[in-house]
């Protein structure tokens, strides 16, 4: 097939990328960004989504589906507006150009941000009850996607929401905790009690790769959660289990570490830099995230890379930066 993917140098399109072309799909990407996780592909172009010209230049080439990974993602440091202009209104030119095109076949790239975190195990049933302004801005993309499939019933929309996605290569959320875990584990928020769902990358390109024959007219929407659903105490473990990472023996409620962390937002705003540590990175933390990915192991996925050997991966790849 030939393959148009948005977001063609982030974390998960420069993977897709060569990912597909790998199995002999043909690739074109766009990305507003020159910096690249990995090696940038030859057949990226610079240029915004927002923009039809852009997307415009790739009119040589007949796309058979679009894979629209790009978006505003991090967790700070981002405007409201912003979230909206990329999330939203650029998922709507998107969707313009794929009507122009005559392309029926787009696999969205959302969250599971879309259900807010809830007291209760979240699967696709659940509702939604994003409690962020980056979740609403996804699940406004959803619903853009949702006319664009209902104006002509021929259409197939997947939509894969994954949570936190993982590996090397990626200095997010994961990054983060295994940083400590290295520099600095003299402390834990809480009991880590409580599940954090995550998602290997190599995982989730396994998931996009097993939609290609799913892509059915009508939509379908799939979370996208590696197994086993584990609390952050056994994440944690699963980190310690490699050299040169240890379990912290302090473990400070919530509460206080939130209060911890309001005196670094008061330091990073004298100083106007973003802090490793934050109230809001606290929270984020202690709050439970526990979604389920049943509906697409039912449809025949199979995991084939265990959290622990991507852990073990990603703290190698941790290590060998940290000493560059």
């Amino acid at each position: 097939m030939n393959i148009f993917i948005t977001g063609s140098n982030g974390f998960v399109g420069s993977r897709l990328m060569y990912y597909l072309e790998g199995k002999c799909h043909q690739v074109w990407g766009v990305d507003n960004c020159e910096e690249c996780s990995i090696e940038n592909h030859p057949k990226t172009k610079i240029g915004d989504i927002r923009n039809i010209d852009d997307l415009n230049e790739f009119n040589d080439a007949k796309f058979d589906m679009i894979i629209h990974c790009a978006a505003d993602k991090h967790d700070f440091g981002i405007s409201n507006e912003s979230y909206f202009s990329n999330n939203e209104y650029g998922t709507q030119i998107v969707a313009k150009y794929a009507e122009e095109r005559g392309i029926n076949k787009i696999i969205y790239y959302s969250t599971v941000s879309a259900y807010g975190h809830q007291d209760h195990p979240c699967d696709e049933t659940a509702e939604y009850l994003s409690n962020t302004v980056y979740g609403d801005s996804k699940f406004a993309g959803e619903k853009v996607l949702w006319k664009w499939q209902e104006a002509n019933n021929q259409r197939a929309l997947i939509t894969l929401r994954p949570s936190v996605i993982y590996g090397p290569n990626n200095f997010a959320n994961m990054y983060n905790l295994i940083n400590q875990m290295h520099k600095f584990p003299w402390f834990m928020v809480g009991n880590g009690s409580h599940i954090k769902s995550i998602v290997a990358l190599d995982n989730m390109i396994d998931m996009t790769h097993f939609m290609f024959d799913k892509l059915n007219p009508g939509i379908q929407n799939f979370n996208c959660i590696d197994k086993p659903y584990l609390t952050v105490k056994e994440l944690m473990q699963t980190i310690a289990k490699n050299r040169e990472f240890t379990m912290p023996t302090i473990y400070i409620p919530l509460w206080i570490a939130i209060s911890i962390g309001k005196v670094f937002d008061l330091i990073g705003k004298i100083f106007k830099k973003e802090l490793p540590i934050n109230s809001d990175r606290m929270k984020k933390f202690g709050t439970p995230t526990d979604y389920r990915a049943e509906k697409i192991r039912e449809l025949g996925y199979e995991q084939h890379h265990s959290i622990e050997d991507i852990f073990k991966q990603t703290c190698e790849w941790y290590l060998k930066v940290n000493k560059k």
